[in-house]
């Protein structure tokens, strides 16, 4: 007995196979799962650009903040550097005034010295009168007015 030939595909018999159709199902998953990512992505994209747009007034106003904290930290140094270089002035005009204030009492040390010579000669010698003509050196014009008296040059 001879068995007829047996056809391909049995008619019962799926075409595709079980793995075949797992491989098939998991190639459409991969496929479906791609898809929804890159939606995902794009509206994220969106999202992230709404938000910078959304924040760049704050970012141009914390330039223009840094900007105007630059120049007041550079206005601020220049005023130190003034500052620093008046308390200098300052000081020199201090000792410069603490030198004159020396020699003013040297000064006036040698003019009592001379007031008191001057008392004890006695008053019978005259001195000699003293006439200047022409501007004193120094002393810009005219003389400083005096208020003391003395008996030095034998006035009565």
């Amino acid at each position: 007995m001879a068995h007829p030939a047996r056809p391909a595909v049995r008619k019962k018999e799926a075409v595709l196979t079980t793995p075949t159709r797992a491989g098939m199902l998991i190639g459409a998953s991969a496929a479906i799962y791609a898809v929804t990512l890159a939606g995902v992505s794009v509206l994220q994209a969106d999202s992230d650009a709404a938000l910078a747009a959304s924040r760049q007034p704050y970012l141009d106003a914390l330039a223009a903040a840094r900007s105007a904290n630059d120049s007041l930290e550079a206005a601020i140094v220049k005023a130190d550097g003034a500052a620093q270089a008046l308390a200098k002035d300052y000081t020199a005009a201090g000792q410069d005034v603490t030198a004159y204030q020396a020699r003013l009492d040297e000064l006036a040390a040698l003019v009592a010295e001379v007031q008191g010579s001057a008392a004890a000669l006695p008053t019978r010698i005259s001195l000699p009168t003293v006439t200047m003509h022409g501007a004193v050196a120094g002393g810009g014009g005219r003389a400083p007015a005096v208020k003391a008296k003395t008996k030095a040059s034998g006035a009565p």
